[in-house]
């Protein structure tokens, strides 16, 4: 039979002590009620700033479709809700990308991307002022 260890004479595990600046710290209430608070976002909040050095008024909307050629993206927008991305499309203004599905969505915004770094887009205006589709090159 094997000879157990007795407490006594097992090695004792030390915690290594906190420094005062690494110590947790009990959360205030405001604290508490602000982690635990799920933020909700309007889907339809549009962004309400211009990219520096762009105008800021934005051309009015046409009712007649009509294409802009060769347009140059200067900024990008998004927030944390579903299908919310803009484009700020010089001489145009924010333009919100469709929103009839995830991948259309993440496409035109790869595409404005694209867009913003390399080149000049080209979209046809939609009744519903959306970007459906773009043309980059």
């Amino acid at each position: 039979m094997a000879a157990s260890k007795s407490p006594s004479s097992a090695p004792a595990a030390v915690a290594p002590t906190a420094s005062p600046d690494n110590a947790p710290q009990p959360l205030s209430l405001d604290q508490l009620n602000a982690a635990t608070t799920t933020v909700t976002t309007e889907p339809s909040v549009a962004p309400v700033l211009s990219p520096p050095g762009a105008p800021q008024a934005a051309a009015q909307a046409t009712t007649a479709a009509a294409w802009q050629s060769t347009k140059k993206v200067l900024a990008l927008w998004t927030n944390n809700a579903d299908r919310n991305g803009y484009a700020y499309v010089d001489g145009v203004g924010w333009k919100r990308l469709a929103t009839n599905s995830d991948s259309v969505h993440e496409a035109l915004l790869t595409l404005a991307s694209s867009g913003r770094l390399a080149g000049s887009i080209t979209y046809p205006e939609a009744a519903d002022g959306l970007i459906h589709e773009i043309y980059l090159w």
